[in-house]
């Protein structure tokens, strides 16, 4: 018997997550959507027997296609077939996140059941919701929850398994407008009844969108009904438009928004709240123009500190570990060449990569900590007004934030962004953010080259990183990328303490892509880094073919105080960025021969090219997938331009400085 699929939509920040973890645990897969590069989780529960498919839909404020969340979620919910939809509701604040509930009962679909989330919160605040009446207000089941406290998670599942075995039959309430707004729906609804189109989709929310101007509607209805059809239905919107002397998506949504209110008194009453609102407290340092920035640096200070401070001794047990193995396999293979291919190429390169995983997995374990606590979009809001300066969208701080565990997926939210220009500003000056690979080297140059100040110095490359990015965002959105900036909108939600459990499966997700990748592109770039290492003869004969491209790029290194060796690292780099402490671990034979080969500013260097320079194949390729070739080949160019001014600019100033 085929599993009943169970669709979970929801607003940004009202526990969608937490209520998907806590329903499927480690029973989940991510991936991406079919044809897009938007994340798509899906799980399984068990319950009465039978299995159920979660599919955790992106979080959107509205069904109306402005972005590809929007879009993946409403094709989802209408072409999906789901038998449940769980629509996650966030207690404290019901009359925002009603509007989507609205949009969905627009969409015509019935089987719709209610988590209503931060109950525990809404206590608090002293918001009273009678779950009965508010059931019988909306038509649909309402099931009261503090998901993160592990509360409802049982009564949703049986509310689930009833509405998909027809047990519970809800039956939505519609959404009504003004009698001019309803009578401009029946209207376009006439023109459209009677159509291949209707058959596939509820007249009256096509006539909503149509009213919207819904783009993906409208290419719908110039597909199925041809372009005399939507001109003539589409002057009609505009006739009405102009007799209201207002756009039509305003007034549907105004109009939303007061049949939601009628409703709420129906169901809610608040009561004084007691004691001093802590969000709004710690808003008042948090995003403060001065103190926020103070707090931002010491924040991320601490979290470096955190990282460095656990993650580097057990770095060097699993760095300890895998070079005891290799010594002890040596012994055993007879063949000189399988034995440098097995112990210096695979367990020597890959396993410098690997030992990295703790610091990997613990910078994820902060961000995850920093997001589920509310503080990251406290970061967001704080750096809007200093990234519009440098001319980059507001919104686009996010996907910069989620640059710093990996660019790939940061450059594909830029997805999220609704104009072409704000995509394409985001999308340069992402690769300059670090990425946790590029941590790797930051982490292993910092702790052997400046041990007593290796979080400072770390943090220092991350700013130098951040302002590069900053001045580059400038000078794109100057003189290559022109267009209106978009406004600035961003949910700012309570801060909370972090459920341990969706903390640590995100920060496991995450990083596992770290030692899949490790697994597969380092592996073979490690196999293949040891051939021209070794072949036609060993480095230090000076005629391998390592060195003998090294050789090549030495005089441009030279600019910065680096040898061949760096230029073959960083020529490596561009498969996986890891692979530039792999290679050096490969060329130098040892973390020793390398620290005693460099001095700290070397060093320092090195870790400023390696966070500035072309970033790795995967993410050229997801720029590419996101623009085009050409636009790929300008972020490449660009960025090995910049960090040969900004290495060679370091190494001499340093020099000057007596470093």
């Amino acid at each position: 018997m085929a599993m009943k699929v169970v669709a979970l939509a929801g607003n940004p920040n009202v526990g969608k997550t937490t209520v998907f973890n806590a329903l499927t645990g480690m029973r989940q897969h991510v991936g991406n959507w079919p044809g897009v590069t938007v994340e798509k989780k899906e799980g399984v529960f068990e319950y009465k027997g039978e299995r159920f498919l979660v599919v955790d839909l992106p979080g959107t404020y509205s069904l109306t296609a402005h972005s590809i969340d929007e879009l993946v979620a409403r094709n989802f919910l209408l072409n999906g077939n789901p038998d449940v939809i769980v629509n996650i509701v966030d207690a404290t604040s019901i009359l925002r996140n009603l509007f989507l509930t609205m949009e969905i009962f627009d969409m015509g679909l019935k089987n719709v059941v209610i988590a209503l989330n931060k109950m525990d919160l809404a206590e608090k605040r002293g918001i009273k919701i009678d779950i009965r009446k508010m059931a019988e207000t909306l038509g649909v089941p309402v099931v009261p929850m503090s998901a993160k406290e592990g509360v409802g998670i049982e009564e949703l599942k049986e509310t689930v398994y009833n509405v998909a075995h027809g047990k519970v039959r809800p039956n939505p309430v519609t959404p009504t407008y003004d009698p001019d707004v309803e009578r401009e729906i029946r209207h376009i609804s006439m023109a459209l009844s009677q159509t291949e189109l209707t058959e596939r989709y509820p007249v009256r929310w096509l006539a909503i969108k149509l009213l919207q101007r819904d783009d993906e509607v409208m290419k719908l209805v110039l597909r199925y009904l041809g372009e005399e059809k939507l001109k003539e239905i589409m002057g009609h919107i505009g006739e009405a438009e102009a007799k209201y002397g207002r756009a039509m998506d305003l007034i549907l949504a105004s109009q939303k928004y007061e049949f939601i209110d009628n409703l709420m008194h129906r169901f809610i009453r608040y009561t004084k709240s007691e004691g001093i609102n802590l969000t709004d407290q710690l808003d008042r340092l948090l995003i403060h123009p001065l103190y926020g920035f103070l707090a931002l640096g010491i924040v991320f200070y601490v979290v470096f500190k955190f990282v460095f401070a656990i993650g580097l001794p057990l770095q060097g047990v699993l760095d300890d570990s895998f070079s005891a193995f290799g010594e002890w396999l040596a012994p055993h293979i007879a063949s000189e060449t399988l034995r440098g291919l097995l112990v210096d190429g695979i367990i020597g390169g890959v396993g410098a990569v690997l030992s990295f995983f703790p610091l990997v997995f613990l910078l994820f374990l902060s961000l995850s900590v920093l997001e589920d606590v509310g503080y990251m979009a406290r970061v967001a809001v704080l750096m809007e007004k200093l990234m519009r300066k440098f001319g980059l969208p507001g919104k686009a701080v996010i996907p910069l934030i989620l640059g710093l565990g990996c660019n790939v997926p940061a450059v594909m939210a830029t997805r999220t962004l609704d104009e072409e220009r704000d995509r394409l500003v985001a999308m340069f000056v992402n690769p300059f953010i670090p990425c946790s690979a590029r941590l790797s080297v930051i982490s292993f140059i910092s702790g052997a080259f400046f041990a007593k100040h290796h979080a400072l110095v770390a943090v220092s490359v991350y700013l130098l990183a951040i302002v590069v990015a900053l001045l580059s965002a400038r000078f794109v959105s100057t003189f290559l990328v022109k267009g209106e900036e978009t406004p600035f909108v961003i949910e700012l939600p309570d801060y909370l303490i972090p459920s341990w459990k969706t903390v640590l499966l995100h920060s496991w997700e995450r990083s596992k892509e770290f030692v899949q990748k490790a697994g597969t592109v380092i592996l073979f770039g490690s196999i293949f880094i040891w051939y021209l290492s070794n072949y036609p003869l060993p480095v230090g004969t000076g005629s391998s073919y390592a060195e003998k491209i090294g050789m090549f790029f030495e005089p441009y290194m030279k600019l910065m105080s680096l040898d061949w060796k760096a230029a073959v690292s960083l020529l490596f780099g561009i498969i996986a960025k890891e692979n530039v402490i792999s290679t050096y671990g490969i060329l130098y034979g040892s973390a020793d021969a390398l620290v005693n080969a460099m001095t700290p500013l070397q060093a320092y260097v090195l870790a400023v090219v390696t966070t500035l320079y072309i970033p790795c194949i995967a993410t050229i390729a997801a720029i590419r997938a996101e623009s085009n070739w050409r636009w790929a080949a300008i972020v490449t160019v660009y960025m090995i331009f910049v960090a040969s001014l900004v290495g060679i600019t370091v190494w001499h100033l340093g020099s000057v400085l007596g470093y």
